[in-house]
């Protein structure tokens, strides 16, 4: 059998390290942070990151760098066949696209996919792929195999606070305002690539009674679920109960991450799902 690597970038919301665990190699994304840039993960840890933020330092992120994947392609390509890269959504980041580009000069050995989600929808993707590849996908198919899990995996995110939004150019000044004095939050939803509003929650539990009530319309009978947080055990706790009945199968909790925190501030908790 051929030996395959498979690759992420970091808005898996994995280290490194951690990622390694599931035979998964991580690109960094690169963090800026008052104009300077960090590699995710390796320069700067999210940690550090939620902390910048909440000193009030402009952070926001950009997708990886081309000669540093062109490097990990090369490394890995001495120990393995090829290589599956799975990356985050080409609808909200360019990092598909560099992907793409860097694996054009190693021909057919590298095969570039658009996860067309994020965090833990990313976990569940790469999954799918070492599944069929183990059943004997063939190379040229992959894509094709993975298709409908890819367009059944959600997400469903909710912010602590509108100031991150609209720091990030997200909501406008009016909007920040109002929502502020009302005290709404938006539950945002990841579906086919991109990020949506779904609805708005008059405060913090309402938006967590929300979020789940989206999750469990979703998938009416149970999924598999990774929790994702940004410096907020207590809120992932709490919409862990919200969540948990017979069928879902909490699999991970994990870092929302930089990718994730950067635009939606600290306090973010998020739940990605995809079919049992």
């Amino acid at each position: 059998m051929e030996r395959t690597a498979f690759v992420a970038d970091s808005t898996l919301g994995l280290s490194p390290q951690e990622a390694l665990k599931r035979d998964v190699y991580v690109i960094p994304q690169q963090v800026i942070i008052e104009g300077k840039s960090y590699r995710d993960y390796v320069e700067m840890t999210p940690d550090e990151v939620i902390q910048a933020q909440l000193a009030g330092k402009k952070v926001s992120t950009s997708q990886i760098s081309a000669v540093d994947l062109e490097a990990l392609y090369r490394n890995l390509l001495e120990k393995f066949d090829r290589i599956v890269s799975v990356h985050v959504s080409s609808k909200l980041s360019g990092t598909c696209s560099t992907a793409r580009m860097v694996a054009e000069k190693f021909g057919n050995r590298v095969k570039v996919i658009d996860g067309l989600t994020l965090n833990g929808g990313l976990s569940f993707v790469i999954e799918e792929v070492q599944r069929k590849l183990s059943a004997g996908v063939p190379w040229d198919k992959l894509e094709e195999a993975i298709a409908p899990l890819v367009q059944r995996v959600r997400g469903f995110v909710l912010p602590a606070t509108l100031e991150y939004l609209h720091r990030g150019g997200r909501i406008g000044g009016l909007q920040h305002f109002i929502g502020s004095l009302l005290k709404l939050l938006p539950v945002l939803e990841v579906r086919d690539g991109l990020v949506r509003p779904l609805e708005r929650a008059r405060g913090w539990h309402k938006g967590l009674q929300q979020l789940a009530q989206a999750f469990h319309q979703a998938f009416p009978e149970g999924a598999r679920v990774i929790l994702a947080h940004a410096y907020n055990p207590q809120g992932i706790e709490e919409l862990r109960k919200l969540i948990s009945q017979e069928g879902v199968v909490i699999e991970d909790l994990r870092e929302c991450g930089p990718a994730v925190a950067a635009h939606t501030g600290p306090g973010t908790v998020a739940l990605f799902a995809a079919p049992r």
